[in-house]
């Protein structure tokens, strides 16, 4: 028997995800910075905007986090931050302006085990863009404001819409948006982030979503 979220319509489904992807995805406009910071994943429309942000000369250096992660370790045959490597090199970065980072494991690792790599390569931003996917970029800011509020930051994931986005089954997808949203507050209450206050618009659509989720 095929699941709520494979019986509605596409339209109907992008509407009712919307309000949760908007307030997760909120891309900002690029400016002059110190750094593009690079967050470790399976996509490569992430190295592939970083690469973009870098030949536009919005900034000097990328920095690339990740080691293997539950997405890409059986994908990847080595660390994220070096496949991402190997590809922002294929899109004519050079390689004296990148620095790695492959011992990260979650957002809040990537950031400061990333801001390490970078002191120990002589380098204190105080600026940088943020590249990762695009519903993680509102919590890789929340996690830069909370443990270096020194750094301004500013979020640059690879553009596009929610379906071009969309990177796994309908249901699978809409539950991962959700459960982005528990993670901001669950975050928050354990000091890993900086507080995010979620609209009441967004969880009610939330709260809708879980409800399909729910109906078999």
């Amino acid at each position: 028997m095929l699941g709520s979220f494979e019986r509605i319509a596409e339209q109907e489904y992008e509407a009712l995800l919307h309000p949760i992807w908007s307030f997760l995805c909120d891309p900002q406009t690029p400016v002059s910075s110190d750094v593009i910071f690079v967050f470790g994943s399976l996509g490569f429309d992430v190295p592939r905007r970083a690469a973009e942000l870098y030949a536009d000369g919005w900034a000097p250096r990328i920095l690339v986090s990740g080691r293997l992660g539950p997405m890409t370790e059986h994908v990847f045959a080595k660390p994220e931050a070096l496949v991402f490597k190997d590809e922002l090199l294929r899109l004519g970065v050079p390689d004296t302006a990148v620095t790695i980072e492959v011992a990260a494991s979650n957002t809040l690792e990537n950031v400061t085990l990333g801001m390490a790599a970078l002191s120990e390569a002589g380098i204190a931003p105080g600026s940088a863009l943020l590249v990762a996917k695009a519903f993680a970029i509102r919590r890789c800011l929340a996690t830069f404001t909370k443990h270096h509020p020194e750094v301004a930051v500013r979020g640059c994931p690879p553009l596009g819409t929610l379906a071009e986005h969309r990177d796994r089954a309908r249901a699978a997808f809409a539950s991962r948006l959700v459960a982005e949203l528990r993670r901001l507050d669950d975050y928050g209450v354990a000091g890993d982030i900086a507080v995010q206050r979620i609209p009441r618009h967004v969880r009610a659509a939330a709260r809708r979503v879980q409800r399909l989720l729910d109906d078999p």
